[in-house]
Formats: C-alpha cells, structure tokens, sequence
C-alpha cells in the first residue's frame, strides 16, 4: 500500500452542500436533517465504522465547511422545501467538535426559521465546560453522546488515545444536563464480548443521572462491519435478529427501555428532495478536489452546480473536466464513474 499525504480542503462557495457523503447536507425522507461540517476527528477507536482519525489506512482528504454563510443558505433552502419543523443533527464521518468554529454553525443553524432543534454527535474528546456551556448558549438542544464504557482503561484502549478520559467526559456531560437546557442521548456501540458488561454500567449511569428531559435517554447501537470501517479482532457482527434479541433480554435485566418510536424522538414523514440525477444518467462534471477516500474525486457538474458527486475509477486531477454515468444517487448521495 502506497503512502498518500493527506489533504484538508475547506468547503466554500460555490461548492454544493447536497451529494456528498462526506460534508453537508444529508435528507432521508424524515424531519431530521443530517448536517455534516466536518470529516476531522482525532480520535482512533478500533471499530469505528468510516475509518476515521489520524491512523486512517483509507482517506486521503478531509473537510471542513468554513464558509457558514454558505451553510446557512443551503439549509435554509432545504428546511423552506420540507415544509414542517426540522431537527438539524450535526453528525458525520468525523467528530462535529473539531470544526473549528462548532458554536457559530450551531449558533447559524438556531437561526434558521423552521429549524426547531438542533443536535450533535460525539465522543467527547474535544469537549470541555467551556465549550459545552458555550454551545449551549448559542442554542445547542441535544448532544448524543457515544460512549462504549465507563472504565478508564478500556476506555483509552477502544478510542486509541491515551488522552481519552472518560471520566472527565462524564463530569462534563453531567454539568451541562444539570445546568442548560440541554438534553442528552446516551448512544454505546454493543462491542459483543468486548463491553457487553460496560453497556450495563452505562444503562445504570443514564438512570441514575436522569437524562432524557426532552428525548429519549439511550439507545443501543449494533457493530456492523462496513466495507471501510475498522474490523476489530475477536468480535462476531450479530445479525439484526440476534442483537433485537440482546436488547430485549438487556431491557429485562436492567429495567430500562432501549427502543422508542418516531413518535417519541418527534420524528415523522417529510417531503423529500428530488433525486436531481437519475442512475445510468451521464453528466459532464468538473473535479474540483479529491475525495474522502483514496482514488476518490469530487466532481460538480458542469453548468449546473446543484449537487457534487463522488468520482471513482477515474484517472484525473483538480479542475479537468469528464463526462461520468452516475452507479447511485440513493438520498441525493451521488457515485459516479466514467
């Protein structure tokens, strides 16, 4: 395997905010919008799922939307099509709070009429009081928090950073809940024979602080082996039915619920956006960087500028211009190769 530097490329008019996997703006036909800022993240937990971090074997760029203007005006436009209330998550293939001005896009978004929360997701390394108390002055209404155990040791070992302590991420998390109005969802990844009994430290930590004042507390999430994530040694991926199966037989011994409706996330139906490209369909498009991962380019189309597409199998640079036939485009995220 070559070594390839990796680059970090600032997202900016007039590049499209609709497309990418990578950054922006992301509808699955809900009133939750996903919302990426950025694909930077400091951590390097051994099953992270996008391969993130600065032991990534995988991506060659990375990005930060920088120019919030622009964010503001791409979302506003989305919220207006939706035409319901929407709930903006910040989350992504990186940790929000390492964009470097994380309060102003949250402090942005608030401001959007027809955006009636919004939330983020982390790890919480990066997160100190200062910041936590400044994000909710800005208007922050929810942080999901992932955490795989409470143990300090275990802990810096699953996240690859000696510096990662959890318990100082705890100390915070609980300050906040205590004194702003921000609420907080609890999400562990169930690392089957890794923290099966850490996720129950966890569930009983929840209880005893009492998160949940708007949203629901916790949930569990399932390890899934994807195609670019980190496998962990030793760790059987569960099928759907098996790891339902454990969450119930969890529920039962903790006495703590771990499934919820949309209902009770206030969650529902919403207009979509049109599919703008149709698969097999052929566009021009200019490469305007590389992509997340290796041998990726990003590509805008030529004349039109409405969403940007992932590029594969294509031998090119920065600023040519090639036609591609688009190979997926479900939720207005685009593959695309000659």
């Amino acid at each position: 395997m070559r070594f390839v530097e990796r680059v970090l490329t600032e997202v900016r008019e007039p590049i499209p905010l609709v497309g990418s996997i990578a950054f922006g703006i992301i509808d699955r036909g809900t009133n939750v919008l996903q919302v990426r800022i950025t694909t930077v993240c400091s951590m390097c937990c051994k099953f992270c799922s996008v391969d993130a971090g600065p032991c990534s074997k995988s991506r060659w760029a990375d990005f930060v939307v920088t120019d919030l203007e622009w964010l503001r005006a791409w979302v506003n436009d989305v919220v207006k099509f939706k035409g319901v209330p929407v709930e903006v998550l910040l989350d992504g293939v990186g940790d929000p709070l390492e964009h470097p001005n994380v309060v102003g896009v949250v402090r942005t978004l608030k401001s959007i009429e027809g955006v009636a929360s919004v939330a983020l997701e982390t790890h919480g390394l990066k997160l100190n009081e200062d910041l936590a108390f400044s994000l909710a002055e800005a208007g922050l209404d929810r942080i999901n928090l992932s955490i795989e155990t409470l143990d300090e040791a275990k802990a810096k070992e699953l996240a690859g950073r000696p510096d990662y302590d959890v318990r100082r991420v705890k100390e915070v998390i609980e300050k906040v809940f205590r004194e702003t109005q921000v609420d907080i969802h609890v999400t562990p990844v169930l690392l089957p024979g890794i923290n099966d009994e850490d996720i129950k430290e966890i569930i009983k930590w929840v209880k005893e602080v009492g998160f949940g004042k708007r949203w629901p507390p916790i949930t569990i999430q399932k390890y899934v082996r994807h195609k670019r994530g980190r496998k962990m040694k030793g760790i059987k991926e569960m099928t759907w039915e098996e790891f339902w199966n454990y969450v119930s037989k969890l529920e039962k011994e903790t006495g703590a619920r771990l499934r919820w409706t949309m209902e009770e996330w206030g969650m529902m139906r919403a207009r979509k956006l049109p599919e703008l490209y149709k698969r097999g369909e052929v566009v021009k498009v200019e490469i305007v960087s590389r992509g997340l991962f290796r041998d990726e380019w990003l590509g805008v189309p030529v004349g039109r500028r409405d969403v940007v597409m992932t590029v594969v199998n294509a031998d090119v640079d920065v600023g040519r211009r090639i036609k591609v036939k688009v190979r997926q485009n479900k939720d207005n995220i685009y593959l695309a190769s000659p």
